[in-house]
Parts: structure tokens; C-alpha cells; sequence
């Protein structure tokens, strides 16, 4: 394998991953997805409508829609190792200020911030893996690092519900002050571990070299280029607005719609996050053998009948395989666009392209949550917007089948 010397010496591109995974752990495990977690006992704290709790969500996406154009250009200033530091830093400082406020207000604003700082986490995160891997384990490399969000997730539906208040401090606020504490501990170790390419260490990326480069850079150009972008970030997008109307309000369906108490829902919301630590891993795979637009169209079909199943209510049994079958591909869709941007735009390009998708992807995360809200405000709960959700897949799926594969590249 290119990169690699002697056949059985461990590359240090798995380091990077796996640093680079513990690093996302923080910027959406922790930044994004324990919000749904503290979001019920947040409301209560607060007196907070269901809109309001969308609004809360729309403050750190849009944060974090703020952040994507921006880091290729700090990437190419300071790189990857730097930058992650720098967002995890600065995401620390927003949580721990989140610990110090009751108001809604000063709530959304820091929440914004944490939003921005996750972007100059995780998108750095993802795109130096085609730096650091070649096309034949791309999407392998990127599940790992999209491991990183389970365990976060693991870790809030486990320790949320056993929070207590500690003097004035309410007992999501010495949540967030605890994360505050984990992701300055990663920070440290993101600067002594992460490195920006391979030859800082003297290597090659790991994995079999690609062909075609002159055929496909030459397919790229121009319009070609800005279609595939677009055709990609729509099927992006509408992952975006789904998956994070499923993760900002399914722990609170469980309460109200499913009569659960929030022990209950944190330990049900617990084994989402562990089957989800195997999702990327899993897509990641299949995508390497069985191509892009397949292992997409697989992800959409079965993260579709996860919608459904909560859209249609058929019962508990039914919401529980609809957190199971959510959980095996939460993080298929990111992983697969984080490698098709390697594949189809070359290791240089695929930080600027990954952005340019993300840049849907964030809109429609910011966008889900707020237009299930104020749908559950008008009919009380969240089925139609499940349902939405559900049909919104196959319209992904439908769209995948028209785009053309890549001509891979490195």
C-alpha cells in the first residue's frame, strides 16, 4: 500500500483519524447533539414553546453556517491542527458561558458561537482525511472520525439525566460546564496529535493510489463542476433538515408523545449513540466497495423507514427499531460526501468543496428544526414532520440515481 514502507508498519494516518474522531466527539457530540438531550430540561428551566427550542437549535446552525466559507481560508492560513484547536478552545468558552445564564436571550447568542467554533472543528476534521488517505479508504477514514459524535452522544444520554443542580446553577447548566471541561481536555490533545498532511511526518497517504487524474480535473471544469456542487449539496441539504429535526426532537417525542420519562428517553437516546458510533464506519465501508451514489441511496433508504416508522406512530416497538435503524446510519450521508469530495474534486479541492456542501447541509439543519417547531405548535406533535422527513428521503434517493459517478482521483 502506497505510504505505508513495510507492509504491516501502522501508518500514522489512523492516529490523525481517530484524533480527529475524539475531536468531532466535542464538536458535535457535545456542541450539537447533547442539546436535544438538555433540551426538555432546559424548556422546563425556562418556560420555553416548542418554537423557542427551535429557535435555540437554529441559533448554533447558523453559527455554524457562518463558520463553513470561512475555514478553507483559515485552513490555508494556519491548517488543520491549528484550527481545530483553535475551535475547540473557543467552543469551551461559549459552553462555559452557557453555564452562567438563565437567559433565553444570552442563551442563543453563545449557543451561536458554540455553533461557529464547531464548524472550525469538524470540517477540518473530515476534509484532511482525503489528505491523508487515499480513495480506497476514504470513506473507511471518515466513518472513523464520524465515530467521534456517538460517543458524545453516549456520554449526554448517560450523564444528562443524572444531573443535579450545584448551588444557583441549574442542572443542564453544570452540563454544559462539564463539556466545557472535556473539550479543553481534547483541545490539548488535538495540538500534540493532529497533523496537517502526511509529509509532515515524512509519508505518504495510506491506501491504493487512484488513476485518471488528467480525465477527470478536465471533467470538473466550469458549469460541470458548479452542477455536480449543486446536485450534491441539495441531497445534502435535505439530510441536513431531517436528520437534525430527528436529533433536536426526538428525545422530547419520547416524553410527550410516548408518555417515556427522560431516564428512560436518555437511555433509549444512549443506544442511538452507540449503534451511531458504527454508522460511519459501516457506509463508510460500503461505499468503498459498492461506490458513492449506492451506499447514499442504501443510507437514505434506511434513515427513510427510521422517519416513518416515528412519522406513522405504530407504537412503541415501532419507535424504538425506527432509534435503531436511525442510529446504523446517522452518519452515512456526511461520511460518504466527506469521501465523494476527495473522489470527485482531488485531496487539494476537497476542503473547498466539502465546505461549499456543507454550506446546503447547514441551511437545511437550520431550517429543519424551526419548521418542525412551529408544525408541532399548530398540531401538537411531531408526526407530520417525521412523515415530511420520510418523503423527503425518497426524493434524495431519486435524485442520487441522476447523478454520475466519480472518475475517483487523489
Amino acid at each position: 500500500m502506497a505510504g505505508t514502507g513495510k507492509k504491516r508498519q501502522f501508518h500514522y494516518a489512523w492516529t490523525v483519524a481517530v484524533i480527529c474522531g475524539i475531536a468531532v466527539l466535542c464538536g458535535l457530540g457535545l456542541g450539537r447533539f447533547a442539546f436535544g438531550m438538555m433540551l426538555p430540561s432546559i424548556s422546563r428551566d425556562l418556560g420555553l414553546t416548542y418554537s423557542q427550542g427551535g429557535v435555540l437549535g437554529f441559533g448554533n446552525l447558523t453559527g455554524y453556517l457562518a463558520s463553513v466559507p470561512l475555514v478553507p481560508f483559515i485552513l490555508s492560513k494556519i491548517g488543520t491542527r491549528v484550527t481545530v484547536t483553535a475551535g475547540l478552545l473557543i467552543m469551551a468558552l461559549s459552553m462555559a458561558a452557557m453555564a452562567l445564564t438563565h437567559s433565553f436571550t444570552w442563551l442563543t447568542g453563545l449557543y451561536f458561537i458554540t455553533g461557529l467554533s464547531s464548524g472550525a472543528v469538524v470540517l477540518p476534521s473530515m476534509s484532511v482525511m482525503a489528505k491523508w488517505f487515499a480513495p480506497s479508504h476514504r470513506g473507511l477514514s471518515s466513518g472513523m472520525v464520524m465515530a467521534g459524535p456517538g460517543f458524545g452522544i453516549i456520554l449526554s444520554g448517560y450523564a444528562v439525566p443524572r444531573l443535579v443542580p450545584v448551588g444557583e446553577m441549574s442542572a443542564w447548566q453544570v452540563g454544559w460546564l462539564g463539556f466545557a471541561a472535556i473539550t479543553t481536555a481534547v483541545a490539548v490533545i488535538a495540538f500534540a496529535f493532529i497533523r496537517n498532511t502526511p509529509a509532515d511526518r515524512n509519508l505518504r497517504p495510506f491506501g491504493r493510489a487512484a488513476t485518471q487524474t488528467g480525465a477527470v480535473s478536465q471533467a470538473l471544469k466550469g458549469a460541470a463542476k458548479l452542477n455536480l456542487l449543486i446536485r450534491l449539496g441539495i441531497v445534502f441539504g435535505i439530510y441536513g433538515a431531517t436528520y437534525m429535526l430527528y436529533v433536536t426532537f426526538i428525545v422530547t417525542s419520547m416524553v410527550d408523545s410516548y408518555g417515556m420519562e427522560e431516564s428512560q428517553a436518555g437511555a433509549l437516546w444512549s443506544w442511538f449513540g452507540f449503534l451511531s458510533i458504527f454508522s460511519g464506519l459501516l457506509f463508510g465501508a460500503l461505499s468503498d466497495r459498492i461506490g458513492r451514489r449506492a451506499g447514499m441511496a442504501v443510507a437514505f433508504g434506511v434513515l427513510g423507514l427510521s422517519f416513518a416508522l416515528v412519522g406513522f406512530e405504530v407504537g412503541r416497538m415501532g419507535l424504538y427499531l425506527s432509534v435503531v435503524l436511525f442510529g446504523i446510519s446517522a452518519w452515512s450521508i456526511p461520511v460518504i460526501m466527506a469521501a465523494s469530495a476527495g473522489d470527485y474534486f482531488g485531496a487539494t479541492a476537497a476542503a473547498g468543496a466539502l465546505a461549499a456542501l456543507m454550506l446546503i447541509f447547514s441551511a437545511g439543519q437550520a431550517v429543519g428544526p424551526i419548521i418542525a417547531g412551529v408544525l408541532a405548535e399548530m398540531l401538537g406533535d411531531f408526526s407530520l414532520s417525521y412523515i415530511g422527513s420520510a418523503a423527503a428521503s425518497l426524493v434524495a434517493i431519486v435524485m442520487i440515481a441522476a447523478i454520475r459517478p466519480p472518475r475517483v482521483i487523489d
